[in-house]
């Protein structure tokens, strides 16, 4: 019980990763916050090694975020703070993208914890899902990295800390509805052919 607490708590406080670098640089020096956020980062994956393989982008967001705060730290500047989130969307790009060439798609592997027996239609379905998601995460990354080099610090904690999230919410909300219209059209068409061939059948014993 603990352990999850604990895990919620970190991920809690690396959700709110921008705030938490807009907030702590008024206290402590880009040095000494790194070492903090290195901390939490390797204290996350420490807490959820145990689902590394259901979390493929896990590590590799790992890492390459926590370059990132490495370059803060040994530059003692901001600047690898604020790139974090486009090493993290990067890191996301690359695992969507690799699954999406080499298959299942990471979609495909949540969809079948749901449903182990996924039908061919469900299968094409979570492909142009994750094609989707990459799409997202171009996107993201390229004004996470805008809102880094060319806008101020309050910019780029609300586009990265609240206004990403927004986006986030919302691609996923939309997914949900369209995925809902599939299943229906999908269960309608059956129930045509159904129909249909249950018409055919008649007709020939007649």
């Amino acid at each position: 019980m603990l352990k999850k607490i604990v895990t919620v708590l970190l991920g809690l406080c690396l959700l709110l990763y921008p705030f938490a670098v807009y907030l702590g640089l008024n206290y402590v020096s880009p040095f000494w916050l790194a070492l903090g956020l290195l901390a939490l980062l390797m204290s996350r994956l420490v807490m959820l090694r145990g689902v590394l393989n259901k979390m493929p982008w896990l590590l590799p967001a790992t890492a390459l975020g926590g370059l990132a705060i490495v370059t803060s730290l040994f530059t003692d500047s901001d600047i690898g703070f604020k790139l974090y989130p486009l090493m993290v969307n990067f890191a996301m790009l690359a695992v969507f993208a690799y699954s999406y060439l080499k298959p299942p798609t990471v979609i495909e592997t949540f969809a079948r914890l749901q449903d182990p027996n996924l039908p061919e239609h469900a299968i094409n379905y979570t492909r142009k899902v994750t094609l989707v998601w990459c799409a997202f995460f171009i996107i993201n990354a390229s004004i996470s990295l805008y809102t880094a080099l060319y806008c101020s610090f309050k910019v780029w904690t609300l586009y990265n800390g609240f206004i990403a999230y927004i986006l986030i919410g919302s691609l996923c909300a939309v997914e949900f509805v369209v995925r809902l219209f599939v299943q229906r059209q999908h269960a309608k068409d059956n129930a045509e052919i159904s129909d249909n061939s249950s018409i055919e059948t008649a007709n020939k014993e007649a």
